[in-house]
């Protein structure tokens, strides 16, 4: 006869299990501004996901305004953020890792030692990244370093990837000005190893006046979606933190891949529409 296990006295301690985490969020950290972790965490939340953030860098706020306190999260503390969520099991239950702004090339160096034990152990987590890097108004943003780290070192490691049209340009090493020249650029990209490229403001000589072009591609499809541009002051930024973590829930939560990235588009556009509503210098987030 089997025995069964006696039932824990009144008041005795449950055994704990880890804490659900479905997103490990890996970017940039600001006191003010919807940036970043702050742009993301908040449609993780809409979403219905957990998240845990990770800072690459803790700033006051973005480089953009006359001051700027705090800076990139040393490497031995970012080493020991990653160890912990190890240590702590959240490895072990999440479900996808999105990696955005690094604030120096020596946390790529770290996170290509961590993501490949990471996917070994999780066959099924996806790794999403973002390359931020710069853009068209902004140019080159971040240590010149990291784009030779991301072309060789994190681009093979990513499920997915959401480049702008500049940060595609950087990653291929040319130009581009069509969206065919987009596609075969981003299919480069996916031959290093991504399932998918998404990229942003692609193509902006050829999009119609007062429309942006983003581009799904894959190894055998290519999508073009257009949305609204929207003028903003050029001190908002995090619209790019907010697509990925939009594209990364809806995915998560069942969307095709096409589908997911029209509704991050919208998702993107409302909340611009409400930045320039409220007159703000930063994007109003939906919280």
């Amino acid at each position: 006869m089997t025995a069964i296990p006696a039932a824990p006295a009144p008041g005795a301690a449950l055994p704990a299990v880890t804490a659900q985490v479905d997103v490990i969020s890996i970017q940039s950290q600001v006191v003010y501004g919807y940036v970043g972790n702050n742009a993301a965490m908040p449609v993780f939340r809409k979403a219905g996901l957990r998240a845990i953030a990770v800072p690459t860098v803790i700033l006051s706020n973005t480089p953009h305004y006359p001051t700027l306190h705090g800076g990139a999260t040393p490497l031995d503390w970012f080493q020991g953020l990653l160890r912990g969520l190890d240590e702590r099991g959240v490895t072990r239950v999440a479900r996808a890792v999105v990696c955005g702004y690094l604030g120096q090339p020596g946390q790529a160096d770290l996170l290509a030692g961590w993501l490949p034990a990471l996917r070994a152990a999780r066959p099924g987590l996806k790794v999403h990244i973002d390359p931020v890097m710069g853009d068209r108004n902004d140019g080159l943003y971040v240590d010149e370093g990291l784009v030779a780290q991301y072309r060789g070192l994190l681009v093979p490691l990513a499920d997915g990837m959401t480049p702008n049209h500049f940060e595609l340009e950087l990653l291929v090493g040319r130009a581009l000005s069509s969206i065919d020249e987009v596609v075969a650029a981003a299919r480069e990209l996916i031959a290093l190893g991504p399932d998918w490229v998404v990229v942003t403001s692609a193509a902006p000589m050829a999009a119609a006046p007062g429309t942006l072009q983003l581009v799904v591609v894959t190894r055998d499809e290519a999508t073009v979606v257009t949305h609204p541009e929207i003028a903003i002051p050029p001190s908002v930024h995090g619209t790019g933190d907010v697509f990925m973590a939009s594209v990364t829930a809806r995915l998560l939560n069942g969307t095709d891949l096409v589908q997911a990235a029209r509704e991050a588009a919208a998702q993107v556009t409302v909340a611009l529409e409400r930045t320039r509503e409220l007159a703000w210098e930063e994007l109003a987030v939906d919280e």
